[in-house]
């Protein structure tokens, strides 16, 4: 009965000690790279080598990984072709894990005879508060004050109602359509984010009050906006994205 019994226990041990092994087997091989990981995006750099600023990547630059869920940061690109011809924000070495911050993912660089530029708070007649980088936008004219003065002034006379001059003193149709905004910026030239882990995508409260914002534009499109502004045409910008 002794034996029997001593033999029982040695039975139960081995048992044990075949699930414990067992469950550290699982989770070295299954839990921990499928369920406990993610597939991201890395850079595959030259050795003691990066790829600069302004690289356009190819397929041959980038690999995917599994890397443990707690170490993947926010924003990291997790697709092969969505990142396939884009350009780097920043330098970047071998085995860093991109993010939307670290490539032009949206094209918000500008490109041959293309330039960022920015609107003084001076030339905006109105402006989204929610207003973020990355976002798009319609541009409509506004006339100059002095017509808008002479427009006020001949609604007294004829008995327009105010609104309906308001309205009047506003272009009918957009000046430029879908136009991508690559900054946002306050009066002391800081990012406008939301406030929440630097996101852009709550906009219930922002990290500061929208001022100046940044615009991709081509060289024409620039010049003719520049040419409207001397002529003392104020912006309405309408977020539409």
């Amino acid at each position: 009965m002794l034996k029997f019994s001593v033999k029982k226990n040695y039975i139960f041990a081995l048992l044990i000690l075949l699930v414990g092994f067992g469950g550290l087997l699982g989770y070295d091989l299954y839990v921990k790279p499928y369920v406990l990981a993610q597939k991201v995006v890395k850079v595959k750099a030259p050795a003691n080598s990066y790829l600069p600023k302004n690289y356009v990547l190819t397929s041959k630059d980038v690999y995917l990984d599994s890397v443990q869920s707690k170490d993947v940061p926010a924003n990291a690109i997790r697709d092969l072709t969505e990142i396939e011809s884009k350009i780097l924000n920043v330098s970047v070495s071998d085995g860093v894990i991109l993010t939307e911050t670290l490539v032009d993912v949206n094209d918000l660089e500008p490109k041959e005879g293309e330039g960022i530029f920015p609107i003084r708070k001076e030339d905006i007649y109105a402006i989204n508060g929610s207003l973020r980088a990355r976002d798009k936008v319609d541009l409509y004219l506004v006339y100059p004050e002095e017509q808008r003065k002479k427009q006020q002034a001949q609604s007294v006379v004829t008995g327009v109602e105010q609104d309906q001059v308001e309205n009047e003193a506003v272009e009918k149709k957009s000046f430029l359509s879908d136009i991508s905004v690559n900054y946002v910026r306050t009066d002391d030239n800081n990012d406008v984010r939301d406030t929440e882990d630097g996101k852009t995508t709550n906009r219930v409260t922002s990290t500061g009050k929208v001022s100046t914002p940044e615009l991709l534009l081509s060289v024409e499109q620039g010049l003719e906006l520049k040419g409207y502004l001397e002529l003392g045409y104020k912006l309405w910008i309408v977020r539409i994205n």
